[in-house]
């Protein structure tokens, strides 16, 4: 399959803006059941660039106890 550039383009910018809003949330519901993450914390969760990891934190909020126990999520 060939792909045209702006094609690429689009779904690029669609894999990102999921990856932003995952981590939106995940960093929206930790806030509430943890607290405000320490800068470390944030950066670790705004590095993650695998859609489906992000989607195991959110899963994950539930039963963990701490932001450092969510981000050992593999």
């Amino acid at each position: 399959m060939i792909r045209l550039p702006n094609q690429w383009i689009l779904n690029e910018g669609q894999a990102e803006g999921a990856l932003r809003e995952a981590r939106k949330i995940v960093l929206r519901q930790g806030r509430i059941r943890f607290g405000q993450p320490r800068a470390a914390e944030e950066a670790a969760l705004q590095a993650i660039s695998d859609l489906d990891r992000l989607e195991r934190l959110s899963d994950q909020l539930v039963t963990v106890a701490s932001w450092q126990e969510l981000l050992a999520t593999p």
